[in-house]
């Protein structure tokens, strides 16, 4: 059995070299770049990653501050709802018997004034229209974990300082979650922030997420709010998902770039390698036809020189030569035809007149065209022609330039075993016209390929035997054109069987 391969260039062409430089000239460069490109996607995914942590403890600074100064705020309402004059009494006591008579005896846990100076004294009175006496300040230390806030007079001068303490479940019940709810800016609540005691309960939550990790954490530093820890995490992805979710989508885009990069080299580098390969075939294709046309012309001029000069011995030899340059004649007519056929063919400009044509009629008019290469050649010649075949819509000149490239096939690739048998059959709806041999057949893989053009088998059987690489090609069209098809079983070594399928006009059944 023999194998059967496309004929390329070899590696060691000049024109595959200059291919592969270019694709590694493109290549090479666009994987660095790739290479280079998510060396950065990943040094950019850590700076977004830190810019967002940045951000996020931004946040709870500035939480931390809003919520000091609702604290203060708070305050300082209460106070001026008790008055300077209670408050710079500075006794406990009665400091907090006065919280209680304004009912916020549960919010604080104790508050005081003082003044700054004695003149800082006056001024508040005056400003409130107090007895102008001079009420001496006791001692009182500084209690530890008091908040303090600037207590101002009218006119925005600084009289005093308010000192007070909020009482623990204020602040957790009450007093972070107004603010929560009321005053904290969160667009479409992307953000949860976490407020929660140090041993770990929590006290106040924005909302429920579907994890407990929260990726920045800030501990309160305000006496208000000693102790307490914020922190947040974003509401559907956490910082780290988000940025490997970037991360993924930036690589997914420069590997979606690169596919499409090498894709179109492997493109073009196909491409040109198609070009080069039907290049080289053409030139082959050239090579071949030009063999094809100086035999029959060199057979033709040889006996007609022999007539010319009269050099024949006997009239049956001059006979003979005259069917030798008759019969080479229609071999050179049919390979020009083959040609033309083809050039109209691949122009769009091929015409079929089709008429009711006899099968029948066709096959002997090829068996008797051809019969003397049969002959003269050795062949045993098998026909099955039935005689009342139907009528079939074709093209008459067509169909025979058909049949005879198979049987021209079937005579040129079988050298050793010479067998040509040519089968009409009615199979339904279709005529069937088989042309069998016994010659060097043709592999499975190869059995679609022989009908592109200029295709040829690398196989030295196929190869040493000159052709154009048109025959088939020009069958093919001529079957398709008429509705039909053609079909090919063949055997490496055992021979091959090509059947023409015509569909039977409905005039004809």
């Amino acid at each position: 059995m023999s194998e059967t391969r496309i004929k390329t260039p070899g590696s060691d062409d000049p024109r595959g070299r200059l291919i592969a430089i270019f694709a590694g000239a493109v290549l090479l460069p666009s994987l660095a770049l790739s290479y280079v490109s998510v060396h950065f996607v990943n040094r950019l995914a850590s700076t977004h990653e830190a810019t967002k942590i940045q951000r996020a403890e931004k946040t709870l600074y500035y939480i931390e501050k809003d919520l000091v100064q609702s604290a203060h705020a708070k305050a300082l309402e209460a106070a001026r709802g008790v008055g300077p004059d209670r408050l710079l009494d500075a006794r406990p006591e009665a400091i907090q018997a006065a919280l209680q008579e304004e009912g916020m005896g549960e919010v604080f846990e104790s508050m005081r004034l003082e003044a700054s100076t004695p003149r800082a004294l006056r001024a508040v009175r005056r400003s409130k229209g107090w007895d102008t006496d001079i009420v001496e300040l006791l001692d009182v230390p500084e209690e530890e974990g008091e908040d303090f806030v600037a207590w101002t007079t009218d006119d925005g001068q600084v009289a005093g300082t308010l000192r007070f303490k909020f009482a623990c479940d204020f602040v957790h019940k009450r007093l972070i979650k107004h603010y929560f709810e009321n005053d904290f800016v969160n667009p479409d609540g992307a953000l949860v922030v976490r407020v929660s005691e140090p041993e770990g309960p929590v006290v106040y939550e924005t909302a429920k997420t579907r994890t407990n990790r929260f990726e920045v954490h800030r501990k309160m530093e305000s006496p208000s709010f000693k102790g307490l820890k914020l922190s947040l995490r974003y509401r559907d992805l956490s910082i780290r998902e988000d940025v490997q979710r970037w991360k993924v989508a930036t690589l997914c885009v420069i590997g979606f770039i690169d596919l499409m990069l090498g894709a179109g080299l492997l493109l073009v580098y196909g491409n040109v390698r198609r070009e080069m390969h039907l290049s080289r075939i053409k030139s082959d294709f050239v090579a071949n036809v030009s063999h094809e046309l100086k035999t029959p012309l060199a057979l033709i001029r040889l006996f007609a020189e022999t007539l010319e000069m009269g050099r024949v011995p006997s009239p049956e030899k001059a006979g003979e030569y005259h069917r030798i340059i008759n019969k080479e004649s229609q071999r050179l007519t049919q390979l020009i035809n083959n040609i033309l056929d083809f050039s109209r063919i691949e122009a769009g400009r091929k015409e079929y007149r089709f008429a009711p044509v006899d099968v029948a009629e066709v096959v002997r008019e090829v068996l008797e065209a051809y019969r003397f290469q049969i002959e003269k050649q050795g062949f045993t010649l098998e026909a099955k022609v039935p005689a009342d075949l139907p009528l079939v819509e074709a093209d008459k000149e067509a169909l025979e330039q058909a049949l005879l490239n198979l049987v021209h096939n079937a005579v040129k690739y079988s050298p050793h075993e010479k067998y040509l048998g040519l089968e009409v059959r009615r199979e339904g709806d279709h005529l069937l016209v088989a042309v069998a041999d016994r010659g060097i057949g043709v592999a499975k893989g190869e059995q679609k390929k022989i009908f592109d053009k200029f295709y040829r088998s690398a196989d030295s059987l196929v190869h040493d035997t000159k052709g154009s690489g048109l025959g088939l090609t020009l069958v093919r069209h001529i079957m398709e054109a008429h509705g039909g098809r053609v079909e090919l079983e063949s055997t490496p070594g055992k021979g091959s069987t090509f059947t023409l399928v015509l569909p039977i006009s409905q005039g004809g059944s």
